[in-house]
């Protein structure tokens, strides 16, 4: 009896312990934040004045915070429920200086440019990357429904050819978009840089870049009918991005569409409407808008989205729960086999 009682004590000392391991787990999920930075460089500076061009989608209790002269963006308060959008109008270098703004790399990195709408899954450097002036090229991103109508102006930016810009999307409420980032290879021919991002409605209010963080201007991640959008359709400044002052100010296009007279065969049916699917990561137009399969950002996961992380935690959950019922049928087993042996050892007595 005395080894029974041992052995439960044993393994209530056991779960005690996996129960403080998951608490742990769980304060970890929850409570704590990570702080992503933005550093400019030697060759130019940062701005945060639109909300735009540097926002944060997802809620939360963030801050947005310029420093160091336009030198640094830090983000803090952020959880793994937020993502960050980065513009290369948030970027800007002198009108006579030999570089431009690519877009942002990972900090210590000289490798290929990161997406510019990201996960935050850890604390995160990153810094602008620059290119030399050399055979420059004009490239447009459009903003577009499914039928054409633009849901914001064209934005126009430049970069060598043979650059592959990436692209982050912009929040339009009620809709979303094929992919959150768009990448290509810019060619000699402007009329051939398109970059489209097709928005579909959804059938409910998706999350948007709720409020809840200052910045050094707009909250981060405001709708866009709060906002303008940042220097489209201007020439740019440091041949990357648009240059301020172009065409601020406007707000997203609201095309109005004529009412269509339906005959009763061609009314749509309650509940047929198709839920779009969930938008890629990135899309490579190279490849005739087929996702970007084998798009590398960094193999130690900059870019993984949340749920590869809540996947990590449901194994770690599962592999603890498993060696709970180990434990248990054991002990059962352990436990049996002693009153066996004890109820044996009563009848040789008697």
């Amino acid at each position: 009896m005395k080894k029974a009682i041992r052995f439960f004590s044993v393994l209530s000392a056991v779960f005690l312990m996996l129960s403080a391991s998951m608490a742990c787990l769980a304060a970890e999920m929850s409570g704590y934040t990570y702080t992503v930075t933005i550093s400019a460089g030697n060759q130019g500076s940062l701005s945060t004045a639109d909300g735009i061009s540097i926002s944060v989608e997802g809620g939360g209790d963030y801050a947005i915070n310029l420093e160091d002269g336009g030198k640094l963006v830090r983000i803090t308060g952020l959880t793994a429920a937020n993502h960050v959008r980065f513009l290369n109008s948030a970027a800007s270098v002198a009108e006579d200086s030999k570089y431009y703004v690519k877009g942002i790399r990972m900090g210590g990195r000289d490798d290929s440019l990161n997406l510019a709408y990201f996960q935050v899954e850890r604390d995160q450097d990153y810094v602008v990357a620059y290119g030399i002036r050399g055979n420059m090229v004009q490239y447009t991103v459009n903003y577009e429904d499914a039928a054409g109508n633009r849901l914001y102006p064209p934005q126009i930016y430049y970069g060598n050819v043979g650059d592959r810009p990436v692209i982050a999307y912009l929040y339009v409420e009620g809709y979303q978009p094929q992919a959150y980032n768009l990448t290509r290879t810019l060619q000699s021919d402007a009329g051939k840089n398109v970059f489209t991002f097709v928005y579909t409605p959804i059938a409910t209010t998706a999350p948007g870049p709720a409020g809840g963080g200052a910045a050094g201007g707009a909250p981060g991640g405001e709708a866009p009918g709060d906002a303008a959008v940042p220097g489209a359709g201007a020439a740019p400044a440091g041949g990357g991005a648009a240059a301020p002052g172009g065409d601020a100010g406007i707000a997203p296009v609201e095309d109005e569409v004529p009412p269509e007279d339906l005959d009763d065969d061609d009314m749509p049916l309650a509940g047929n409407e198709t839920e779009p699917g969930e938008p890629e990561d990135v899309i490579d137009l190279d490849e005739e808008d087929m996702p970007l399969a084998n798009f590398e950002s960094g193999n130690d996961g900059t870019v993984a989205r949340a749920n590869g992380r809540l996947l990590k935690y449901m194994w770690f959950a599962v592999g603890i729960g498993l060696v709970a019922v180990i434990a248990l049928v054991a002990g059962a087993y352990t436990y049996r086999k002693m009153k066996k042996a004890e109820s044996v050892k009563s009848e040789k007595k008697d």
